[in-house]
């Protein structure tokens, strides 16, 4: 009896072993999955008419990057290895939409956030955007993450990147003219946006970016001069996505209207916007249910009836 109970005992360890070491091996597995979902890069293309797009602009290609959150030397020189392979789009217009840079995971648990460190993860990403020949302009603006807006614009100017907080600027092409909006993340931001709205006109052709979709509601409850809407596209990031989306349901920490707008494209009356996934993480570099992407959007103009 007793030689019977120990092979019992053994046969229920052995099994016991094999089922512990088959969920470590499936944990491994799905953490190397989510990791490589993290790492391969998608680019998005899109086609967008435009009712009020200038004849000048049909054809436009505008190539929207955000949340690079690049957290060390190994990623800034991945992501700006990345960012030289997107030279190949021949983009018109590049912007980028905030978090460039951010203390990694373990950083900021041990509270060892170093500034120095991240503007030289900054410095070494945005020199790839110098070879960048947009010939209508690359522009960007803060995200909720980033340093101070007079640093940033310092950075930016080095590699001849624009930087815009609550700020519209013309951009003209033969003649014609659509005005670009980059607007400061909500609550920091003191726009005020109407005041912002009634300096268009709702038959300009208004293309707005942020870094978060909240800054969105903000153009959809406030009107043109002339009264109706004043943004036709609005572009924003910092949601990833969700990043790790269970059963439908995020992990990060989100507004809700950040969750309502969590990624993709949406059409609220006359205005499209579109919520990126972003290029890196929040955080630890794993990803499940979403991917990393860019994405180059070309502008045409809609047919009027």
């Amino acid at each position: 009896m007793a030689k019977k109970a120990a092979g019992k005992g053994k046969k229920r360890r052995f099994f016991a072993f094999k089922v512990i070491s088959a969920l470590l091996l499936a944990a491994l597995l799905l953490a190397g999955g989510m990791h490589l979902s993290a790492r391969v890069l998608f680019v998005r293309y899109a086609s967008v008419a435009l009712e009020d797009l200038p004849s000048a602009f049909d054809g436009v290609r505008v190539l929207f990057l955000s949340d690079l959150d690049v957290t060390s030397k190994r990623e800034a020189q991945v992501t700006a290895r990345l960012l030289e392979t997107l030279h190949a789009l021949a983009p018109d217009i590049v912007l980028l939409g905030g978090d460039y840079a951010n203390p990694s995971f373990w950083d900021r648990l041990n509270g060892t956030e170093d500034a120095q460190a991240m503007a030289q993860l900054r410095q070494q990403v945005f020199q790839a955007l110098a070879a960048f020949d947009a010939p209508l302009g690359k522009y960007a603006v803060i995200g909720d993450g980033d340093v101070l807006p007079e640093q940033l614009a310092e950075e930016f100017s080095q590699v001849g990147v624009r930087l815009l907080c609550d700020e519209a600027l013309p951009i003209r092409k033969d003649g014609q003219t659509i005005s670009l909006l980059g607007l400061a993340p909500d609550p920091s931001s003191g726009a005020d946006y109407q005041v912002l709205a009634e300096s268009f006109l709702s038959g300009d052709l208004v293309l707005a970016f942020a870094h978060s979709p909240e800054s969105f509601v903000n153009t959809q409850t406030t009107e043109a001069s002339d009264g109706g809407g004043w943004v036709d596209l609005f572009l924003a990031g910092h949601t990833h996505g969700g990043q790790i989306v269970l059963a439908g349901r995020t992990l990060l920490d989100l507004t809700e209207h950040e969750r309502r707008y969590l990624s993709g494209w949406r059409k609220e009356g006359n205005t499209f916007l579109l919520t990126s996934c972003g290029v890196g993480c929040e955080g630890a570099a794993f990803r499940l249910g979403t991917r990393p992407e860019v994405h180059l959007i070309t502008l045409y103009c809609a047919d009027k009836e």
